[in-house]
């Protein structure tokens, strides 16, 4: 009981050190009870507020703007607290109010407790956080609208470029044989010369397009029948004068017998030659690349692996990314492919509902991996 009184004893002392403004009225409206916060903020004494009607304390526009008399009346009638509503005073304060009901021992209500918050600060930086979401709303409106014009004029211009790339190309191909005329041999390296760099071209072109494709999501994939191992044997084939320049060994291995999964022949296709002109350029003379497919039950998983230059494990998801240059000599503009080659490879495995991914060391090579799922990711 001693600990009851004690506590008793302390009740007032207590309600004077909460830093809300808290008023007591009775069922007429007059003041009871004002805490010390209350003078505090109002300036007022207690001779100017106990014993006064509240419309006497409250200004009156805030009485009319509040309706607060009917909201303590109900108060007294239902017995309900009042949860609560921001009000701002007419100097830019801003307050947040609630009102519960006193109630007696018997129950009664026998008077109401008016809680009152001083929530300026928060109220304003809210409104400053409003203001500057607003403002990063539209910058962000801004940029996409820009990278939108942006990415249509790319588009256009890649388009309009490919045209008479493809017909300078076709020029270049008469001249080589002889449909135009005999060449002298500088003539022919010259025009050899042309043709490699029209190539050169087209394929820069090519990868512009496909990856305003993929960021469009216009990019389309055509599924068939595929063998993987036909594949990478083709475009080793390919790329053997790449690798003959180098002296490299290139293996393709398989566990067992791969099956026939369904895929874009052309897009797969590309995926292998992105990775393995990759690992071709970037392995030192006389290096090891070694393609090897495998069955993994649901999806076949293909790797390809060279003992080349490696790649910072910091930089293992940002070699995905568009244009990244992960050094102060970019190993994507080396090889004359802006940096897109990778980027487009992750697209194209992506639509296929597949995943790809690298593992590396610097010094110790580099093992890029892609999967493909056995079933159509186009069916239901």
């Amino acid at each position: 009981m001693k600990g009851i009184e004690s506590v008793h004893g302390y009740q007032e002392d207590i309600i004077e050190t909460i830093p809300s403004t808290i008023l007591v009225v009775n069922r007429n409206l007059e003041i009871l009870y004002a805490n010390k916060n209350y003078y505090l903020k109002s300036g007022k004494r207690e001779r100017d507020a106990v014993g006064e009607r509240l419309c006497r304390v409250f200004p009156h526009v805030l009485m009319e703007k509040t309706n607060i008399e009917e909201k303590i009346k109900d108060v007294f009638q239902t017995g309900i607290p009042f949860d609560g509503e921001q009000l701002r005073y007419p100097d830019g304060m801003f307050y947040f109010y609630r009102i519960n009901p006193l109630k007696g021992a018997d129950g009664c209500v026998s008077g109401a407790v008016i809680f009152m918050e001083d929530v300026t600060k928060l109220t304003r930086l809210e409104e400053e956080l409003k203001y500057s979401y607003i403002k990063l709303e539209n910058a962000f409106e801004e940029l996409k609208e820009n990278d939108e014009i942006k990415s249509e004029f790319i588009s256009t211009a890649s388009h309009e470029l490919r045209t008479p790339l493809t017909v300078i190309n076709s020029y270049t191909e008469m001249f080589e044989e002889g449909l135009l005329g005999d060449l002298t041999p500088i003539q022919r390296e010259k025009i050899q010369v042309i043709h490699s760099q029209t190539d050169h071209m087209i394929r820069l072109v090519e990868d512009m397009l496909d990856t305003m494709r993929l960021e469009s999501k216009k990019f389309k994939i055509n599924m068939v029948s595929i063998q993987l191992e036909k594949i990478a044997t083709n475009v080793v084939a390919e790329l053997g004068r790449l690798a003959g320049l180098k002296e490299h060994t290139v293996k393709i291995e398989s566990s067992g017998r791969i099956p026939v999964v369904m895929g874009d022949e052309r897009r797969i296709k590309q995926v292998f030659n992105n990775l393995l002109t990759n690992a071709i350029r970037y392995t030192p003379k006389k290096g090891c690349i070694v393609v090897r497919i495998e069955d993994e039950h649901d999806f076949l998983l293909v790797s390809i692996s060279d003992n080349g230059i490696g790649i910072p494990k910091k930089d293992h998801e940002k070699i995905f990314e568009k244009f990244f240059t992960g050094r102060k000599v970019s190993l994507t503009r080396e090889s004359g492919r802006m940096g897109l080659g990778l980027a487009i490879a992750k697209g194209i495995v992506e639509a296929h509902q597949g995943r790809i991914w690298v593992e590396s060391e610097v010094g110790k090579g580099s093992t890029f991996f892609f999967t493909l799922p056995k079933y159509d990711p186009g069916s239901p």
